[in-house]
């Protein structure tokens, strides 16, 4: 068995009018993330994480912003893409460790959102393709 890690990082803009989601949770909100997708920062790392581990690239290469196809796509629906091009290839994801980084930013609270239990729900439903 050949171990490999990849490292994802994502981050993007917050923007009045738009839906909040972290980790595949929906949180209610004024406020969201700008970004072509759903903006999920969360599952947007995981994703670069695990194609990059399994060198096959990044987010963009795989659903570019530019490509209509993928306005407001849902992230989990993303993930389970990956999964299936992971797949594919005789890989799978073992595991995931996705620390969160608050913006000092008047819209968020003191603490980040308590997301992490609803988060691992979704993604352990989220269909593999």
């Amino acid at each position: 068995m050949t171990l490999r890690v990849g490292l994802g990082y994502d981050v993007h803009r917050v923007q009045a009018g738009r839906p909040l989601l972290l980790g595949g949770v929906r949180f209610e909100s004024e406020w969201g993330l700008a970004g072509h997708s759903d903006a999920d920062v969360l599952l947007h790392a995981i994703g670069d994480a695990l194609l990059g581990a399994a060198g096959l690239g990044d987010l963009g290469e795989h659903f570019p912003p530019g490509d209509a196809r993928w306005k407001d796509a849902s992230s989990l629906d993303l993930l389970a893409r990956i999964a299936a091009l992971l797949s594919a290839r005789g890989a799978r994801a073992w595991s995931t460790w996705t620390p969160c980084s608050w913006p000092k930013h008047p819209a968020w609270r003191r603490t980040a959102p308590p997301c992490a239990p609803t988060s691992r729900a979704r993604w352990a439903s989220a269909p593999t393709r």
